[in-house]
């Protein structure tokens, strides 16, 4: 969906105008402990699968257990459909009093004055700043303020099918670790006699190709988001090693989505996937033999990089400002230890509080070990930059698909490079 059609102009947003001149206030909610009225929150997010079940059971118990009598009541919907649902609900001051974003969407809300600044989080009774890792604090930042704060983090990682690798002769225990070693085993586990891939890249793989193009010195805008890079000798290597390994050297389908490829992968018909935490709890579900590392990297002595993405709760700027000391008491609980543990070790995600990272279990946790080792060196990408869902929807996953295809590559990346610095002129 194109960012023109998915907010509604700054305009209906003046509404909110006299919401946010008082969110810095941090007055009582009604039900702030001591027996008083009920604070009913309502919370929008988009964790529709076996995640979802694990925040349900964190809500419910946060809404017995806690002692300010506030409850909380959860909507949960596609990722889409809250982008869809939301910008109007804000305008029509019917929006939930507070959601969960992902990382590349939020940027979007904050340039249409859509939510509120919750920089006085930090200072709410019994929050430690210290306790967060900075870089997902700095995930929620836009020029330096803070309008999201911490959910989960989360990036893209290697996972492995080790039946598979030994089937192709290969060692189960030696993944490939640069991108380079990655275009050269895949062809080698495929098998299209069995019906095994080695490797997909999926049609919609913006993430993998960022990573793939930051490896090799490329970049997507510079540095003030004015003008596309794009079109550069580090990303036209990339473009074409990613298509000789597919197109070329057939080590995976033409054109195929993520949701796809996670069910090949699933299948136990796929030996190599980039991909985030989530795929943990479905490859443990399907009994893969498989293993997960960091990300590759552009060589194994140079300089680790990794993109560091996320999901971050938000307050809509039509909430009553009445309600957010209700909302920080939720969001203090949610980034307790016992909490982030919780999330972490349920759902094999990484942790991005020290004192989680410190937690014996959560240190002999082989999942959960292993992810958190990419939060020594991920970094956001392009924080802040509010037109890159529409680059990656409109331009960059278009070009994937094409690419795939076989189409020349060159052309493709100066095509891009084009439509980008139009966007960015807009």
């Amino acid at each position: 969906m194109k960012l023109k059609k998915f907010f509604i102009g700054a305009a209906a947003f003046a509404l909110t105008t006299s919401l946010l001149a008082g969110c810095g206030n941090k007055g009582k909610a009604s039900g702030d402990g001591d027996g008083g009225d009920k604070t009913t929150l309502t919370f929008w997010n988009g964790f529709t699968a076996s995640d979802g079940e694990i925040l349900k059971g964190i809500v419910d118990t946060f809404n017995k257990e806690n002692d300010k009598n506030i409850t909380i009541e959860m909507d949960v919907m596609t990722w889409a459909n809250l982008n869809e649902k939301l910008p109007p609900a804000i305008s029509a001051k019917k929006a939930p009093d507070f959601v969960a974003l992902n990382y590349g969407d939020f940027a979007q809300y904050v340039k249409n004055g859509a939510v509120q600044d919750l920089e006085d989080f930090w200072e709410y009774d019994g929050v430690d700043k210290s306790d967060f890792v900075d870089t997902a604090v700095d995930l929620g930042k836009v020029e330096d303020k803070q309008y999201f704060i911490p959910m989960q983090v989360q990036g893209m990682y290697m996972y492995w099918n080790k039946d598979l690798f030994k089937a192709a002769g290969l060692d189960e225990n030696q993944p490939p670790r640069t991108w380079e070693k990655l275009a050269e085993m895949a062809p080698k586990l495929a098998d299209s006699s069995k019906n095994v891939h080695g490797f997909i890249f999926n049609k919609d793989g913006t993430w993998p190709l960022y990573n793939w193009m930051l490896a090799n010195g490329g970049k997507l805008v510079n540095d003030d988001y004015t003008k596309s890079e794009f079109d550069s000798p580090e990303n036209l290597e990339t473009l074409k090693t990613i298509q000789k390994m597919i197109h070329d050297d057939k080590a995976g389908p033409e054109s195929i989505s993520g949701a796809e490829m996670d069910n090949v992968m699933n299948a136990n018909q796929l030996a190599i996937e980039l991909n985030g935490p989530w795929l943990n709890n479905g490859l443990k579900a399907n009994e893969i033999n498989y293993s997960v590392t960091t990300i590759p990297q552009g060589s194994e002595d140079g300089k680790q990089q990794a993109i560091l993405d996320g999901v971050g709760y938000a307050i809509p700027a039509s909430t009553d400002p009445k309600k957010k000391e209700a909302i920080y008491e939720f969001l203090k609980y949610w980034n307790s230890t016992e909490i982030g543990k919780k999330w972490s070790m349920e759902n094999g995600f990484p942790a991005y509080l020290n004192s989680v990272n410190e937690d014996k279990e959560v240190k002999e946790d082989p999942i959960v070990s292993e992810l958190s080792k990419q939060m020594d060196f991920a970094e956001p990408f392009l924080p802040g930059f509010e037109k890159l869902p529409t680059i990656n929807n409109d331009i960059i996953n278009p070009l994937i698909e094409r690419l795939l295809a076989g189409e020349d590559a060159e052309k493709l990346m100066k095509e891009a490079d084009k439509k980008i610095n139009d966007l960015l002129a807009e």
